[in-house]
């Protein structure tokens, strides 16, 4: 069910929280993780930004709430936490896996796949639920509903071994739990990639892009993370970028101010140069080491102006309700 998916994949912007990951999703994380990101949900209505994305989901569309009624799960307000997770392999196919917290009728949810003519197999006592017209073999994507607040999605073999881990039959644990730890606790959103950013040229929609991230600058780059927390006024961004040596991280500093710069010398010639330069107002980058660290604040009310589509703004607008102050400012 196309909507089934929806439910994990739909609320990647909606995240708003000042705790670390769930360590319960964690140990569902396969062993050896190589790119993993998260998100917490739970207090979205709080943040004005989140409260400006929940309106553009768009409530009123019939298959959205054919979903929700079928399935009883409204993503809007039943999802609390995703972390999604791969090991990365390059060229070759890796295995990914979407982990989610929040609240599942797993009884209604499996009635609704079998009746849209969606598979359900049974592995080590968990139902897993394949997509329509495919069984759960060959699927390149099936959920298994841990329990009333598990849920998981991946390829067959990942969400086996995903269930095996949940019941202690099979290893647990990655490489890098500290420092997820450290960035959930620190973003609401956040990522974490244990590989250098060169490797991911293939996959980056924009050609030119994909070329320029083969280059020299993007080979020293072995790990990079961050992420953005939101508040009532501001949305704060955060990136971390471990190169090779001393030199690299000093040289990516030189690259990120040189491109900050060339933004602010073309303002008065392009809108797009002109409100990015304004936002490069706050940034601040520096290197420690083998470290390059940055940091940039948004007033929120930029963020949604950033984010606004044709006819969707207003609507955005008219849906979302008064937030409390966040936390952060």
């Amino acid at each position: 069910m196309k909507y089934l998916r929806y439910a994990f994949l739909s609320v990647t912007f909606l995240q708003i929280a000042a705790f670390a990951a769930d360590p319960g999703l964690l140990k569902l994380v396969m062993p050896d993780a190589k790119v993993l990101a998260g998100m917490q949900v739970a207090q979205a209505k709080i943040s004005p930004f989140g409260q400006y994305v929940l309106g553009r989901m768009q409530p009123d569309d019939p298959g959205f709430q054919n979903f929700i009624n079928s399935t009883g799960f409204d993503p809007r307000t039943d999802l609390t936490e995703i972390v999604i997770a791969s090991n990365w392999q390059g060229d070759q196919k890796g295995q990914w896996l979407v982990l989610a917290r929040g609240s599942f009728n797993p009884a209604t949810i499996t009635a609704a796949v079998q009746s849209h003519g969606g598979l359900v197999t049974s592995f080590q006592g968990v139902n897993i639920l394949a997509p329509n017209g495919k069984t759960a073999q060959t699927s390149d994507s099936v959920v298994a509903l841990l329990d009333n607040s598990t849920a998981l999605m991946g390829d067959m073999a990942g969400v086996q071994a995903a269930i095996q881990r949940a019941q202690g039959t099979a290893p647990a644990g990655f490489v890098a739990p500290d420092k997820v730890n450290q960035l959930s606790a620190q973003y609401d959103f956040w990522f974490l990639t244990l590989v250098p950013l060169s490797e991911f040229s293939g996959v980056v929609p924009n050609q030119n892009v994909g070329q320029a991230m083969q280059g020299n600058l993007f080979q020293a780059v072995l790990q990079a993370s961050g992420g953005a927390r939101f508040g009532a006024q501001n949305v704060m961004f955060g990136a971390e970028a471990l190169t090779r040596s001393d030199k690299d991280a000093s040289a990516l500093v030189d690259v990120v101010k040189f491109i900050a710069g060339l933004l602010q010398t073309n303002k008065s010639q392009n809108s797009t140069a002109s409100q990015v330069s304004t936002l490069l107002d706050t940034m601040t980058v520096q290197a420690s080491g083998s470290t390059m660290t940055m940091a940039l604040t948004v007033p929120e009310a930029t963020m949604e102006q950033l984010f606004q589509g044709s006819g969707t703004h207003q609507q955005a607008r008219a849906h979302r309700k008064h937030a409390p102050a966040a936390p952060v400012q």
